[in-house]
């Protein structure tokens, strides 16, 4: 007689899955590019950061890595470019999607790009981009991050792409602005090879030859262009999620990439041994854990 329950017997080729183990992971959208003459620096990509999630028996998640937005050329002048979002989860139904990061604007164009962090507005009284990241369904602000690319005042330095921890600041005269802040992630992920920061946004361009460019802070943002000695607006740095920076009209000065996105999660070692994965992500032991990266897009399938 049968109590409400069922009994396994041995021999029967069932088998019961263990618990495949909770994680702690980051994602990244890949950044916008900067804006070409007197322009804006790119907005970082969106940035997602959860604790405490648990996976799925026998389940593929799929990794897309976003890839940063085409650099602008610089002659003509015009618009960066808007990067690519990046997910995580099931095919079809992603667990998390990083916002792609918005570009920069160009000077007396139309306003910056919105995105996961806003891409900073060109001079002559433009308007930075909207950051899209925390309107997301489901992060609300908890754990999605982005912000808004900075404004202009109608002089010549272009302003900052927003960053996942503040906002791009808007041009300060003819200096182009900062790059918004990036977010630290060294201590979770036990940071090897690169500095733990994350999607900082790119910084504005110099606006004459007196005037100084803007700068990127820590987070793979690029630097503003300068004029005569580099006016290209520097490429956001791959796998970091980070805006590049606005560039000149002058000779090469158009801007380079953004940074493409990243997947990055921790897993206790004894449950990553039992799964699969694809698309040769890095690995690195710390304690008790396995750090997991993806820079490329792949699987990871569960027991």
């Amino acid at each position: 007689m049968a109590f409400g329950y069922q009994v396994l017997g041995f021999g029967s080729g069932g088998k019961v899955s263990a618990d495949p183990g909770i994680i702690d992971i980051l994602v990244v959208g890949g950044a916008g590019s900067g804006g070409a003459q007197y322009g804006g620096g790119g907005g970082a990509g969106g940035l997602v950061y959860k604790t405490g999630v648990q996976l799925e028996v026998a389940t593929t998640y799929t990794v897309d890595i976003g890839a940063g937005g085409t650099g602008a050329i610089g002659i003509p002048p015009g618009d960066g470019n808007t990067g690519e979002d990046t997910t995580w989860g099931p095919s079809g139904s992603p667990d998390f999607t990083a916002k792609a990061g918005g570009f920069g604007g160009y000077g007396f164009g139309p306003d910056a790009g919105d995105g996961g962090s806003g891409g900073g507005a060109g001079t002559q009284d433009n308007i930075g981009g909207a950051e899209t990241q925390t309107g997301q369904p489901g992060d609300s602000g908890t754990y999605g991050f982005g912000n808004e690319g900075g404004d202009t005042s109608g002089l010549y330095g272009g302003s900052g792409g927003g960053g996942s921890g503040g906002a791009g600041p808007n041009n300060p005269g003819n200096n182009g602005a900062a790059g918004g802040t990036g977010k630290d992630y060294s201590t979770p992920f036990s940071s090897e090879g690169d500095s733990g920061w994350f999607a900082s946004g790119g910084a504005g361009s110099s606006g004459d030859a007196h005037s100084t460019h803007g700068t990127a802070t820590a987070g793979g943002g690029g630097n503003g262009g300068q004029i005569y000695s580099a006016p290209k607006g520097v490429a956001g740095q791959a796998n970091t999620g980070g805006g590049s920076g606005g560039g000149l009209n002058l000779n090469t000065g158009g801007s380079g990439n953004g940074g493409s996105g990243v997947v990055c999660f921790k897993i206790p070692t004894a449950n990553y041994a039992t799964a699969t994965t694809t698309g040769s992500p890095t690995t690195r032991v710390s304690g008790a854990d396995t750090i997991v990266e993806f820079t490329g897009d792949g699987t990871f399938v569960t027991d």
